[in-house]
């Protein structure tokens, strides 16, 4: 968490930032439990398309912050700002907090409870299977509004595997 957290601190706002620098900190404690979990190298500082590698693997982490715990009809998304990123495979997470609030017109987390690796799929898989999300479109499941071209699909959709062959 104080990786995560140190790292976060220090990066400032992206270009493309959905959340203009809010999810700093999510991405990075996403990445650092998959790099955990797996035995995989962090090397997101220095690479613009995947976050970590395992065994040759480029794993692009992608991280969500929910208050419940995740059920298979929610959603995972990778925005279609990412398109430049070319990883091996996606790894989905879900960070669940205690509460959640608007503060300063931003909505704030606190209190992190738990970590969930949700499942992995392979960029060509994922994007055939996504439903594309515009601009302005909301999600009828949860009311989920996309400020970005995105690409959506239900965590039951995704390959749990407990190792990441490809």
């Amino acid at each position: 968490m104080e990786r995560a957290y140190q790292r976060a601190s220090g990066l400032g706002i992206l270009k493309n930032s959905i959340m203009n620098g809010d999810g700093n900190y999510a991405g990075y404690m996403g990445e650092e439990t998959v790099a955990s979990y797996l035995g995989a190298d962090i090397v997101s500082d220095h690479s613009s398309s995947h976050d970590l590698v395992k065994d040759g693997i480029r794993i692009e982490v992608k991280t969500k912050r929910r208050t419940v715990s995740p059920i298979g009809t929610y959603e995972v998304s990778v925005a279609a700002t990412s398109a430049h990123q070319k990883p091996d495979l996606y790894a989905f997470v879900s960070l669940q907090y205690s509460r959640a609030g608007i503060f300063d017109e931003r909505r704030v987390y606190e209190g992190l409870e738990c970590v969930w690796l949700l499942g992995y799929k392979n960029p060509e898989d994922y994007f055939r299977e996504a439903r594309l999300l515009k601009p302005g479109d909301v999600d009828s499941d949860n009311n989920f509004r996309a400020a970005v071209d995105m690409f959506n699909l239900p965590i039951h959709r995704l390959d749990p595997g407990h190792d990441i062959s490809i």
